[in-house]
């Protein structure tokens, strides 16, 4: 079997494979099914870009399909390679830890037929975005993944909050497809085709309305990855839809917008200048409000969807850089930005898989995910306590995890500075400083989430921890925490693949290899090895059994232990933040005094924070539904202002009609 059968056969394996999965009632027939089609899947897509990934040839097939599509082109790059290659993989991990997080539903009584089904079409999805070539194939994909997405969100539909926040991602996402055929509906009326290969010859030629369809597909891209200020409906998706589905849609689902923003960016040739400076500062700005959201959440999953705004910024500001270098034709930049970029995104759905199943594991175990709730998880659940700490570590981009690894280029290309103007490398000084202070505060996320939920004494004593979770759920994670550590150990296993990719981008500028970019990392790395041998020996020095050591109690002045109401709450350890940033982080805050001289109950207080561009957005609609209401009594009150409201609506549209009639 050729490359590209292999890869045109993993379609319809899985389309079978979820309509069997569908049709069946038992329950390991289900499991066997979707982990047997999704793993063949997998394996004949590894084995079609493979080659490709190590410098061939693109794969190039044309499959006959009825009118009006025509033929179904597919092409397969570097590019669509590296996502292939660890999109697949990690949506059968997914699967995976599926089986075990849905057991006790199951054991109920509820058929996940359906569930495992959508599992597959995602799979589908992936192979549909990351290949066709062709814009109206290119939206089924989309639009496949969207709608997958969202019933997997509602796993739980009988919850009203969960129905909520499955719409709301719903809308969200139809918004960015609506403003995506916006952008395909205008390229198709300057090339007359639904072509990818038109589409660039296209833009190539800078056209006059370039700028507008970048705008559109920017924002299209944003929608779909979650940026800043498109991003509401990630928290509330994330926090309720199951922990497998959180991870597959943080880490691998909406990965697609970014790659949709490399592929676009590639068929439109060298960028403006003003293109890089966009993206660049688009991608700090949601780098810097993710990371202020994630300090102060309560809710454990909605601190990791914060987190994923936080990071897809800082791989924009890598692209960005990226594209500048692009622009001034800077060879180094080029590599170390999208070489960056595109490693952060990786190293990104491996850490967030990692510590969205670790909270899954986490609410298995307590039914609950609020950290005001939980403490002293690491005694109960230690296997748990470890990964997510794993994840944590390298989420904030601490050695020796993969997460510095990628930040660690990043960061070589934005102090390297260009060769633009000498203003310009002070903005990438600048760019540079502020991912700094993201680092920062991801740190103190982190410390704060793993502190509060696997230290100290536990909260409420209504929270009853059940055991560890079984090995279908840890198995997934001790996969994804080795890989964590293996990519921040030897990061060149990575890059080396990434280069082929990079070659993509400016390949006037001659070959990435000259730049020796693993070589550079691998001689950074070696002080991370030192450091995970140093981290290691200290783990075994401390769980050395002891034997023979005596105990006694110590003279605590009066004092012998605190009770749990002592401990530092979540709102208390990240109050000076919360109220430096106070502008940006909106506080609502419920409290019930006690009353009378002497109080039967005790009081409550209980603060947290809402998203202010959400709640900006629901007063905007409402106070549009209001001017809606009272412009529609006084059309209906007032004569006078009805014919007021008719004349100009005519001269305007008779405007618009002369005036884009040439």
């Amino acid at each position: 079997m050729t490359a590209d059968h292999a890869l045109l056969a993993s379609v319809p394996i899985l389309v079978i494979g979820a309509v069997l999965i569908a049709i069946v009632r038992g329950r390991r027939a289900q499991v066997a099914l979707a982990l047997g089609t999704q793993g063949a899947a997998t394996a004949l897509v590894l084995a079609a870009v493979a080659p490709v990934l190590a410098g061939g040839a693109p794969l190039d097939v044309v499959w006959p399909w009825p009118a009006p599509i025509g033929a179904i082109a597919f092409r397969v790059d570097a590019l669509g390679a590296f996502f292939l290659a660890w999109s697949l993989p990690l949506t059968w991990l997914g699967t995976v830890y599926a089986v075990g997080y849905l057991q006790p539903s199951l054991a109920a009584g509820r058929n996940g037929g359906s569930h495992l089904a959508l599992l597959n079409f995602t799979c589908v999805a992936f192979v549909l975005v990351y290949s066709v070539q062709n814009a109206l194939v290119f939206l089924l994909g989309w639009e496949l993944a969207a709608v997958s997405a969202w019933l997997l969100v509602i796993w739980d539909y009988k919850n009203q909050k969960i129905r909520f926040a499955g719409f709301n991602y719903l809308v969200s996402t139809h918004v960015g497809l609506f403003v995506l055929v916006a952008a395909f509906m205008l390229l198709h009326s300057r090339t007359g085709s639904m072509d990818f290969a038109a589409f660039g010859a296209y833009l190539a030629g800078a056209p006059p309305d370039r700028a507008t369809i970048f705008v559109l597909l920017g924002v299209a891209f944003a929608l779909k990855a979650a940026f800043f200020p498109f991003h509401t409906w990630l928290p509330r998706a994330h926090s309720a839809a199951p922990a497998h589905v959180s991870a597959l849609m943080s880490g691998v689902i909406h990965k697609a917008g970014l790659f949709a923003f490399l592929r676009f960016t590639l068929l439109g040739g060298r960028p403006d200048e003003w293109m890089g400076w966009c993206v660049l500062g688009f991608g700090l700005v949601s780098a810097f409000f993710g990371v202020l959201y994630t300090t102060v959440q309560r809710d454990l999953k909605r601190l990791l969807g914060y987190s994923s705004t936080e990071n897809v910024g800082i791989a924009a500001a890598a692209f960005g850089a990226g594209m500048l270098g692009w622009t001034w034709g800077d060879a180094r930049l080029v590599v170390l930005g999208f070489a960056g970029g595109l490693l952060h995104v990786l190293n990104h759905a491996l850490f967030k898989c990692l510590s969205f199943y670790a909270a899954g594991s986490i609410y298995r175990a307590t039914h609950t995910i609020d950290l005001e709730r939980l403490g002293g998880l690491a005694r109960r659940l230690p296997w748990t306590a470890a990964l997510f700490l794993v994840g944590g570590l390298a989420m904030c981009g601490l050695p020796p995890f993969n997460g510095f690894a990628s930040e660690l280029v990043i960061y070589a290309g934005l102090i390297g500075g260009g060769a633009g103007p000498a203003e310009a490398d002070v903005a990438l000084i600048a760019a540079a400083a502020m991912l700094a202070f993201v680092g920062a505060v991801s740190a103190l996320a982190t410390v704060r989430a793993f502190g509060l939920a696997f230290l100290g004494a536990p909260r409420d004593a209504s929270v009853h921890v059940r055991g560890e979770a079984p090995a279908t759920m840890r198995g997934p994670m001790i996969a994804h925490a080795v890989a964590v550590v293996a990519l921040g150990l030897v990061p060149g296993l990575a890059l080396g693949a990434l280069l082929p990719v990079v070659g993509l981008f400016a390949p006037e500028l001659g070959d990435a290899r000259p730049l020796a970019v693993p070589g550079f990392l691998d001689a950074m790395a070696w002080p991370s090895r030192a450091l995970a041998v140093a981290l290691a020996l200290a783990v075994v020095v401390a769980w050395r059994p002891r034997a023979g050591s005596a105990t006694s109690p110590t003279w605590g002045c009066g004092y012998t232990v605190g009770s749990p109401r002592m401990q530092y709450t979540g709102t208390s350890f990240s109050d000076a933040l919360a109220r430096f940033f106070g502008a940006a982080l909106p506080a609502q805050r419920r409290e019930r005094l006690p009353k009378g001289p002497f109080p039967a109950g005790d009081g409550h207080v209980a603060s947290h924070h809402v998203d202010a561009v959400e709640r900006k957005m629901f007063e905007v609609l409402g106070q549009g539904e209001q001017i809606i209401q009272d412009t529609s009594s006084r059309i209906s009150e007032q004569p006078r202002f009805a014919f007021a409201a008719g004349a100009i609506a005519i001269v305007v549209i008779v405007a618009v009609a002369v005036g884009g009639g040439p």
